[in-house]
């Protein structure tokens, strides 16, 4: 895998007079991939998606509008790849949504960032895939997965060559749930409750398995604030985990290594009453990256794309040189080649 990217200077948007928000949590997908494309042809549930750009140059008119002025794309990563999907067939997909991603950033790579779907739950093929990545000109910003792959969550004990290899590279990784199976009897679809659940076993996962405390160098972004995690923490932790955790963890509590450890939460989709639960947990506002969740948050009424912002504002916990670390300089700090060209433009 070579270089995708063109020689040129970033061209940073007209609309912005010094540097906008960074938003971490921003689908992309790109026309040229089918399987990316289904994701929006089975609208059983009659989502209101925002209309999706099918350019670079579209995509930033949109980002325009709202203020971002830096999106880092990734793809939904569907539950049908990591389960029915051949290794060859989903590290195939993954190394071509890639190629396409990393089109954007050529586009402008002070606009767009990348974070790389990897093959995961296939141990070989998500390495390789890895160490291709390293050869690239620029490298993506960092990598995706998914929660879980059916039942097998980011702590199983099989992922921990993965891990091993990222921590060694202090790689960024960003955590987005996945179409998980729904009770029967339910009228709404996964993104409703199994999402925030989900993303609060994942969390779980990675804590009470010790690779949190194992992989030192990792960034781990999980979507949604948390999902139900910073609700469900102490019940999680004081009543049932801790005495697995700190076994697991050289003596250190849940609390401990949500405030000591590199464990991110983006604020898409968020409520302001959701930031005093996150801070009680020790979580300071260096955890905290703004967030979309674009296109299924709408764009031409008054829901959530603002809540990525509104939220934490309104939650009166945060003045403006907190409000500036949450949606630009923590990204700032995660992702160096945008801190590079950031500090070019706006030193």
């Amino acid at each position: 895998m070579g270089s995708n990217t063109a020689d040129q200077a970033p061209r940073p948007s007209q609309s912005f007079s010094g540097p906008g928000r960074i938003d971490v949590h921003h689908h992309c997908f790109p026309g040229e991939i089918q399987e990316l494309q289904s994701e929006f042809e089975n609208n059983s549930y009659n989502l209101n998606y925002t209309p999706f750009p099918k350019s670079a140059e579209e995509h930033l008119v949109y980002m325009d509008e709202v203020g971002i002025q830096t999106a880092v794309i990734a793809p939904s990563i569907k539950q049908e790849w990591h389960s029915t999907f051949s290794p060859a067939e989903f590290a195939s997909l993954c190394r071509r949504s890639l190629q396409s991603q990393m089109k954007y950033v050529s586009h402008n790579p002070l606009r767009f960032g990348c974070f790389a779907m990897l093959p995961l739950p296939h141990i070989h093929e998500t390495i390789e895939f890895v160490r291709e990545t390293q050869a690239m000109s620029p490298r993506p910003d960092g990598f995706a997965v998914t929660t879980a792959m059916g039942q097998r969550y980011l702590g199983d004990k099989d992922f921990e060559p993965v891990w091993k290899e990222l921590d060694a590279l202090g790689s960024v990784i960003f955590i987005h749930p996945a179409d998980t199976i729904m009770p029967p009897g339910l009228n709404f679809g996964p993104f409703v409750q199994e999402f925030p659940f989900d993303t609060c076993r994942a969390i779980t996962s990675i804590i009470s398995s010790g690779t949190l405390l194992r992989t030192p160098n990792i960034h781990f972004i999980f979507s949604h604030n948390g999902g139900a995690f910073p609700y469900l923490a102490d019940r999680i932790g004081k009543q049932h985990t801790d005495n697995i955790v700190v076994k697991a963890n050289e003596g250190l509590s849940t609390r401990e290594l949500l405030s000591t450890k590199k464990i991110y939460f983006d604020t898409s989709i968020s409520s302001p009453m959701q930031y005093a639960l996150i801070k009680n947990l020790g979580m300071s506002t260096d955890q905290l990256l703004y967030a979309t969740d674009f296109p299924y948050t709408k764009r031409y009424d008054n829901t959530t794309y603002l809540d990525g912002y509104d939220a934490p504002k309104e939650s009166g916990l945060f003045d403006n040189k907190d409000m500036e670390k949450i949606v630009r300089l923590n990204a700032l700090k995660l992702l160096p080649r945008l801190a590079k060209l950031y500090s070019e433009f706006w030193p």
